[in-house]
């Protein structure tokens, strides 16, 4: 199976949010308080913002912005560490400290798969999407362990979809192909919305003391 076909396959497959909105609303109305809300709304932030610096690097990289692909890697990584940091007062600093590298992962198997797009290094982008896909698993179980309302399964499959969007931007922008990436951007930030929301309704029950 060929690279485009594998994103392909991950964009339709696994692109629908693990938890339904009904599931997310039921979450919101079960931790109504304000800290609940505010931590979900935090969350929604970073990961929407994850999104936007990479597709930032996505686009200035295909059109040989060197600098402004340098801003947007600085903004990228910037950003993981304000995700990691935000485990901190729940779970400790080395715990924020573990998801850093983690994200890192994630990050440099991206760019590993933009820069082999630029390049049209097929090689380069197959192993960017087992790089991906380790990642992805690795990312998930850290967050099963550290809580038990997060099973391990749906976030690999919520973290494969993440990366199976990351894997299909890229492709569209190399393609110019701006009225599907389009599509694309919307599907990416419905689903981090629906990420942020898992995340955080599980941190509320798994802290309830603390909301």
């Amino acid at each position: 199976m060929n690279i485009r076909t594998m994103a392909l396959l991950l964009f339709a497959v696994l692109t629908q949010p693990a938890w339904s909105q009904t599931d997310q609303n039921q979450a919101v109305q079960a931790s109504p308080g304000a800290a609940a809300l505010d931590t979900r709304l935090a969350l929604r932030d970073l990961w929407v913002e994850h999104i936007f610096w990479v597709r930032n690097y996505v686009v200035a990289n295909q059109e040989g912005q060197r600098k402004q692909a340098e801003a947007a890697d600085t903004e990228v990584v910037a950003n993981a560490t304000a995700i990691a940091n935000s485990l901190a007062p729940l779970y400790g600093q080395p715990a924020a400290d573990q998801m850093l590298k983690l994200l890192a992962g994630h990050w440099s198997a991206v760019k590993h798969y933009s820069d082999a797009s630029v390049a049209q290094n097929a090689m380069g982008k197959d192993a960017a999407v087992a790089e991906l896909t380790s990642n992805a698993k690795a990312i998930a179980k850290f967050l099963a362990t550290a809580n038990p309302n997060l099973p391990e399964g749906t976030l690999v499959t919520m973290l494969s979809a993440h990366g199976g969007h990351h894997v299909v931007q890229v492709d569209q922008v190399s393609k110019k192909d701006y009225a599907a990436e389009a599509k694309t951007w919307k599907a990416m930030r419905e689903h981090m919305l629906a990420l942020a929301d898992t995340l955080a309704a599980a941190l509320v029950k798994q802290f309830p003391d603390k909301f």
